[in-house]
C-alpha cells in the first residue's frame, strides 16, 4: 500500500532540506504576523480605550501594503531575494519588539503603535513576492501543487494557532506575545541563512528604472491571457468570500449563541480550510479544470444553500465546506501561475496580481452588513451568490479552460 495523500507531501519537508527549512521559517513568521494581529489591537485598545482606534492600527497597516505592493514588487525582483527575506525578518523582529518594550516602560503612545503597523507594511511588501517568488527554486516542477498546498495550509494553521496563543500570552503578561513576536522573526531569518539553494532576485539590469520595473511585471499580466483572467476571478472570489464568511458573527450573535460557540464555531470553519489546503493536490492531480468546475459549483449550491435557510446550522456548515473548497481553488490556480510566470518577473507579476485580487476584499464584508442590516441575511447571501457564480462564469473563459486543458510548460522568459 502506498502512503497516504498527506504524509506524503509531508515527506517533502524532509526529502528537500530547503523546502523544509524555507517552510518552517515561513511558519514561524505567519505565526508572529498571526499573533500580533491579535495583539497589537489588543493593546491599542487598552491604552486609548477606542474600538476606533484600534481599528485605525489595523486598517493603516493593510493600507500601506498594499499602496506599497506594485514598487515593492519590482524591488523583490532586483534585489537578491535571499537578502531581502533576512534583512526583513530581522527588521520585523525589531519592529514587533518594540511594543513589549513600551510595555515594560509605560511610555507607549498611539503614534508609535501606529508606526509600528506602518514600517511592518513596508517591509511585508518587498518580503511577501520574494519569499513567494523563492518557492520554485526549493521543489521540482512536479512538487509544485503539493508545495502550493504545504503553504496553503501552514497560512491557515497559523491563523488557528496565532490568535490563541497571542491570548493566552497577553493574558499572561501583556508583554509576553510581542517578544514571542519578535523571536518568531528571528528564528524565519536563522532558517532562511541556512538554506543553501540560490534564491534568485537580482534579475533586473541596474539600468532599469522602478517605475520601468512596475511597469514590466503590469503589463506581463495584463498581456497573458490566463494571468489576467485569473487575477479579476481571484479578485471577484475574495470580495465573495470575505463577505461570506463576515456573516457568521452576525449571525451567531443573532441567535443569542454564546461568545465560547461563536469561537468554537469560527475554530471550525477556519479548520475546513486547513483540510481543503491538504487535500487540494489529490483532487487536482489528473483533471485540473473539472476540480476547478466542480469547486465552482460546490461554492454557489452552499451560499444558496445559506440565501434560502439562514439558520445557525445550515449557515456554519455550509461556510465549513466553503472553507474547504476555498483553498481547493487557490492550490490550482496558483501551482499553475508559478509554471506560467517567469522567474525573473515573479516578484512583480505577483505583486500586479495580489494588488488588484485584494482591491474588492474589504468591500465584501461591508456590502454584507448593509445589505442585511437593511434587507436581511437571506438577501445578503444571496448577492454573494450572485458574485461566486460570476466567479464560476470566469472559470468558462477560454484562457483558463485552454491553460489548465494543456500539459504545464517550463516558462518562457520575459
Amino acid at each position: 500500500m502506498g502512503r497516504p495523500a498527506v504524509t506524503g507531501r509531508l515527506a517533502l519537508l524532509r526529502s528537500r532540506p530547503d523546502f523544509g527549512r524555507y517552510w518552517w521559517g515561513q511558519a514561524l513568521s505567519h505565526l508572529g504576523t498571526r499573533t500580533g494581529d491579535v495583539t497589537l489591537p489588543l493593546m491599542v485598545l487598552a491604552l486609548t480605550g477606542s474600538l476606533w482606534a484600534a481599528g485605525l492600527v489595523s486598517t493603516v497597516r493593510l493600507v500601506v501594503l498594499n499602496v506599497a505592493r506594485l514598487p515593492a514588487g519590482a524591488l523583490a525582483d532586483r534585489w537578491s531575494r535571499r537578502t531581502v527575506m533576512v534583512v526583513v525578518d530581522l527588521v520585523k523582529a525589531v519592529v514587533w519588539a518594540v511594543p513589549a518594550v513600551l510595555l515594560l516602560a509605560g511610555g507607549a503612545r498611539l503614534w508609535m503603535l501606529v508606526a509600528v503597523g506602518v514600517v511592518d507594511g513596508l517591509v511585508s511588501a518587498v518580503y511577501n513576492p520574494a519569499a513567494a517568488a523563492a518557492l520554485r527554486r526549493l521543489v521540482d516542477d512536479d512538487d509544485l501543487t503539493d508545495a502550493v498546498a504545504l503553504n496553503e495550509a501552514r497560512t491557515y494553521a497559523a491563523g488557528l494557532a496565532g490568535p490563541i496563543v497571542g491570548g493566552a500570552l497577553w493574558a499572561v503578561a501583556p508583554w509576553l506575545p510581542f517578544v514571542l513576536d519578535a523571536l518568531t522573526f528571528l528564528g524565519c531569518a536563522v532558517l532562511t541563512v541556512r538554506i543553501r539553494t540560490a534564491l534568485g532576485g537580482g534579475a533586473t539590469g541596474p539600468g532599469e528604472g522602478l517605475l520601468a520595473g512596475i511597469r514590466t511585471g503590469v503589463w506581463f499580466v495584463t498581456g497573458h491571457p490566463f494571468l489576467r483572467t485569473m487575477t479579476l476571478w481571484a479578485a471577484l472570489l475574495n470580495f465573495a468570500t470575505a463577505g461570506a464568511f463576515f456573516g457568521i458573527v452576525p449571525l451567531l450573535q443573532s441567535a443569542g449563541t454564546s461568545t465560547t460557540a461563536i469561537g468554537a464555531a469560527t475554530a471550525a470553519v477556519s479548520a475546513g480550510a486547513l483540510l481543503g489546503a491538504l487535500v487540494a493536490p489529490r483532487l487536482a492531480a489528473d483533471r485540473p479544470y473539472r476540480v476547478l468546475l466542480g469547486a465552482g459549483l460546490g461554492a454557489v449550491l452552499l451560499t444558496a444553500a445559506i440565501a434560502v435557510r439562514p439558520t445557525v446550522g445550515v449557515t456554519v456548515g455550509a461556510l465549513a465546506l466553503l472553507s474547504a473548497v476555498g483553498p481547493v481553488l487557490v492550490v490550482l490556480l496558483t501551482a499553475r501561475m508559478y509554471r506560467v510566470v517567469p522567474d525573473e518577473v515573479m516578484g512583480r507579476a505577483q505583486s500586479a496580481m495580489l494588488l488588484v485580487g485584494s482591491l474588492l476584499y474589504p468591500f465584501g464584508s461591508l456590502m454584507v452588513g448593509a445589505v442585511w442590516q437593511a434587507a436581511g441575511p437571506a438577501t445578503a447571501y444571496a448577492l454573494i451568490t450572485v458574485a461566486l457564480a460570476g466567479c464560476a462564469l470566469l472559470s468558462l473563459a477560454r484562457p483558463i479552460r485552454a491553460e489548465l486543458a494543456r500539459a504545464p510548460a517550463v516558462p518562457v522568459p520575459a
